[in-house]
């Protein structure tokens, strides 16, 4: 995978890359442009294969430029193309200006915007604000934008949708919801943060064959994930190896009425081809696990635990919060845990229990969703979904961690490397347990490959959890349960 399809950038650094590809390659924009709307609309037309009619909407810049020259490839291959402008094109200059003039050449129809617009047509195209917008939508933009957002028609957004902060994925007020967003010279950051999933739907993606050498020099926000590293990872394993050469992993948690979660994760870690998995719970939840799944050890924890120091300090590596609770109990086995040196894998309460006093340690793994992330850093959820990136950043530097920071496009890193982006995963896999079988899933990983960098083995965690959740899905999305992401695990662990 190329660089321009492996990372994604700041507004900023692509704006850069154009700019060093019109220099270095001597290029014009225009011709970039041209590039722009021919990628978009051969792709709809691919998408869309039966339409008929398309209504674009322009603003004033570059982007849109990309829309008149949209229209005019319409309008050469015998579609019918309307335009609605909501800036005069006489305000319009260089790029902007020539697209414009090319369209009109052509007898187009185009017409300024009025709440009396007909949305009479296949496909709405949006092309009113490009990457560089910093202000609050107002007056006829906001007008425009809600209706296109009301009318039940095909909205696709031409390099992203307007009124989506390329930065920070925050709307500017309102921003466009397409179904397919077709963005140009790099991805943007803000298109994978916030709104941005919702706004841009399918993201569909050309470099406009430029040099990768023009990409070389510019700072990304993150690195996409991909079977790249899955690869690198997960060798074929040596004929005469034997289960002690995988690790021994321990699932620390099933408090009273959570068994099934400890469960969930120790099935998880040795499906993740771990050699040994133990379970350190209740009482009560050892008979459980022990019927469902046998080839899991399980040991009873009361509040005694001397008889579970032993366990503790011969095992690879450790997971806890899958069910802990947060009573004594929890505490206490939470307290015991961290008096280990063996690397932690930290889920749940644990986590809720590491907030209340925390700690430093750099062979660890946190894998907090939102809400988590918002205890350990003293903040709100909503200031950890406003902006990820630096949350992410905070609870690694807090913690001297390894970070997996849960949620759409889930967020790996550490303070080694720039972050990982997991473009991965549905909806579905919004429901109780996915959480424990990722811990149990990163837990085994890091049990088999402890050698590797940290970040990159939570990074395949979270990419093959997504991938198996994506697998899982085929069948629809509403009622998919932790446990059928099981059995996609050993494909996906074997490639």
């Amino acid at each position: 995978m190329n660089i321009s399809e492996k990372f994604i950038f700041p507004a900023k650094e692509v704006s850069s890359i154009d700019s060093l590809a019109i220099n270095d390659e001597n290029l014009s924009g225009f011709i970039l442009m041209k590039r722009a709307a021919e990628f978009s609309f051969d792709s709809t037309l691919k998408k869309y294969p039966n339409t008929k009619s398309f209504l674009v909407f322009c603003g004033i810049g570059n982007n849109a430029g990309d829309g008149y020259l949209f229209a005019s490839h319409a309008i050469k291959k015998g579609l019918s193309a309307s335009v609605v402008y909501l800036a005069s094109p006489k305000n319009l200059k260089g790029d902007a200006l020539k697209a414009f003039v090319e369209l009109k050449m052509l007898g187009a129809k185009v017409i300024p915007w009025t709440k009396e617009c007909d949305f009479d047509a296949d496909i709405i195209v949006d092309a009113i604000f490009g990457i560089g917008l910093n202000r609050i939508v107002e007056g006829d933009y906001l007008e425009c934008i809600k209706a296109i957002n009301e009318i039940k028609k095909t909205v696709i957004a031409l390099d992203i949708p307007s009124g989506l902060c390329a930065n920070t994925g925050q709307q500017k007020e309102v921003a466009i919801k397409a179904e397919i967003t077709f963005t140009f010279v790099g991805k943007k950051i803000g298109m994978y943060l916030e709104s941005g999933p919702d706004c841009c739907g399918q993201v569909s993606f050309s470099n406009l064959l430029i040099q990768e050498k023009n990409f070389q020099t510019a700072k990304p926000s993150v690195e996409i994930v991909n079977d790249a590293l899955r690869n690198k990872i997960l060798r074929k394993r040596s004929k005469t190896s034997h289960k002690g050469n995988y690790g021994h992993v321990l699932i620390v948690g099933g408090n009273n009425g959570m068994g099934g979660a400890a469960r969930i994760a120790a099935e998880a870690a040795i499906r993740s081809g771990a050699g040994l998995v133990s379970v350190i719970t209740r009482p009560e939840n050892v008979n459980l696990i022990t019927r469902l799944r046998p080839e899991i050890m399980c040991y009873a924890a009361d509040h005694k635990l001397s008889n579970l120091k032993a366990l503790i300090e011969k095992v690879d590596v450790i997971a806890i919060g899958p069910g802990l609770g947060i009573d004594d109990w929890a505490h206490q086995l939470y307290a015991e845990i961290m008096t280990s040196e063996q690397p932690l894998i930290m889920d749940a309460d644990a986590l809720n229990i590491l907030s209340l006093d925390p700690i430093q340690r750099g062979n660890w793994i946190l894998t907090p969703h939102p809400g988590e992330a918002a205890k350990l850093i003293s903040k709100s959820t909503t200031q950890i979904q406003s902006d990820r990136l630096t949350s992410l950043e905070e609870i690694i530097n807090q913690y001297q961690a390894t970070v997996i920071l849960k949620g759409n496009n889930t967020l790996v890193g550490n303070m080694n490397r720039i972050p990982y982006m997991i473009n991965a995963g549905n909806p579905g896999m919004a429901s109780a347990g996915m959480g424990d079988l990722l811990t149990g899933l990163t837990a085994g990983l890091m049990a088999q490959y402890s050698n590797h960098d940290y970040c990159q083995i939570a990074a395949l965690a979270a990419f093959i959890h997504a991938k198996a959740g994506d697998q899982a899905a085929l069948n629809g999305q509403r009622g998919l349960i932790a446990t059928d992401l099981l059995c996609e695990l050993r494909t996906l662990l074997n490639p």
